[in-house]
């Protein structure tokens, strides 16, 4: 889908779709899509349902424009997809639709940066702006009878590493993280938000004076940031993960602003299975806007009395914004601590998730700006654990206590 320009001289984001269905299943044209339309604004409404109405391929099986009816008609309906306008598709996070939610598509008359976070963020199959694209519309929704089988997740698992101090390991469990995440086959994205010191970059051995494309070039685009602007800004590492990275010119980083960050995860975590943010080290606007997206916060400390009251003074600055039972503690073990993880639960309240053991050769690997094997035994099996860990696994279990 190409540019559009609009009557004020401003580009509209290309290719609006959060997804494609690109190949008509078996029976596509015989049997009508049913069809039920929500949307708020009455004359937008009409023009929506007398222009889809004449068309043969579909069945309007009811519209609303208010919630409460819309609600009502997907009680007593099964179609096969729901067209709503962006304030209606809000609303479709009832809890009296339980599990019975159909396929939703928006429809929009503005296609703004808000309207694709909201599309993502209810799980959305597709976004089309009205009345440009209404012809590629009706043949997605004409298409949706032959998937109706078909599922997608809302949106993938996002999880930040917050490290306790400078140093505590928080860049070496992100980087670790998103290699084995993609390692297990999910479609893995990176996202540096540390933009004052881009360690992340150093962490992949990425040259400096390298041009690579990063987070600074979406700032143009900020107006009008589409899933394919994002897309073209990553970097993609030879582990099969991609990367968001952070300016290489920390004078530039207060170019980009937390709204754009904001943005730019909500869209890679509509077209990822997991999305893993590295915080910044210290608790900024940026780091705020990480921990409130993130579904679970791994706070990276080393068993010392300085760490464990850095990794409280983070919990309690993150307040209430950020429910407690997100956060979970990972231990970055020195090789003679002065602690044990009891004192962890008796300073932080709560019991270490998991720990990573301390091996000497993590520096070596570190210096030269690589990442441990895929098949690593000792730190690699430890990484391993709290990646399905992270991701509700069965069978996995939080660390034990030691004494």
């Amino acid at each position: 889908m190409s540019d559009q320009i609009e009557g004020n001289g401003h580009r509209r984001p290309p290719g609006s779709r959060l997804a494609t269905i690109d190949a008509e299943g078996p029976g596509a044209g015989h049997a009508r899509t049913r069809v039920v339309i929500g949307i708020r604004a009455l004359g937008f409404h009409q023009e929506v349902q007398d222009f889809l109405g004449r068309d043969p391929r579909l069945d309007i099986a009811g519209a609303a424009v208010d919630a409460e009816r819309l609600v009502a008609i997907l009680g007593e309906e099964a179609p096969d997809t729901v067209l709503a306008c962006p304030w209606m598709a809000h609303e479709l996070r009832h809890p009296a639709l339980g599990e019975r939610r159909p396929r939703l598509v928006i429809v929009a008359e503005e296609m703004t940066v808000p309207v694709l976070r909201e599309a993502v963020e209810v799980g959305a199959h597709a976004v089309f702006s009205w009345p440009e694209e209404r012809a590629e519309l009706a043949r997605t929704l004409a298409r949706t009878h032959a998937h109706r089988g078909e599922t997608r997740p809302n949106r993938g698992r996002v999880m930040a590493v917050h490290g306790a101090r400078g140093g505590a390991g928080a860049t070496f469990v992100a980087t670790h993280l998103a290699a084995t995440l993609a390692g297990r086959g999910l479609k893995t994205v990176l996202v540096d938000l540390d933009l004052a010191f881009s360690d992340v970059s150093a962490a992949l051995g990425i040259d400096p004076d390298r041009r690579v494309r990063t987070v600074l070039d979406l700032v143009p685009v900020m107006g009008e940031l589409s899933p394919e602007h994002v897309e073209d800004a990553l970097y993609a590492h030879p582990r099969g993960f991609s990367v968001l990275l952070a300016p290489a010119d920390p004078a530039a980083s207060g170019e980009v602003r937390p709204g754009l960050l904001r943005a730019a995860v909500a869209l890679l975590a509509g077209a990822r299975d997991a999305v893993v943010l590295h915080l910044p080290r210290v608790s900024d606007r940026v780091a705020r806007a990480g921990l409130e997206l993130a579904d679970r916060l791994v706070l990276v400390t080393p068993l010392d009395l300085f760490s464990l009251y850095g990794a409280r003074r983070t919990i309690e600055l993150a307040g209430t914004s950020v429910p407690r039972d997100r956060w979970c503690v990972v231990v970055n073990k020195p090789s003679r601590p002065s602690l044990t993880e009891r004192d962890i639960e008796r300073i932080l309240g709560t019991r270490p998730l998991a720990s990573i053991r301390f091996e000497g050769r993590v520096k070596r690997v570190q210096e030269r700006g690589e990442l441990l094997s895929d098949r690593s035994g000792g730190v690699g099996r430890d990484l391993r654990r709290l990646a399905a860990l992270l991701l509700d696994e069965p069978g996995s279990e939080p660390a034990k206590e030691r004494a």
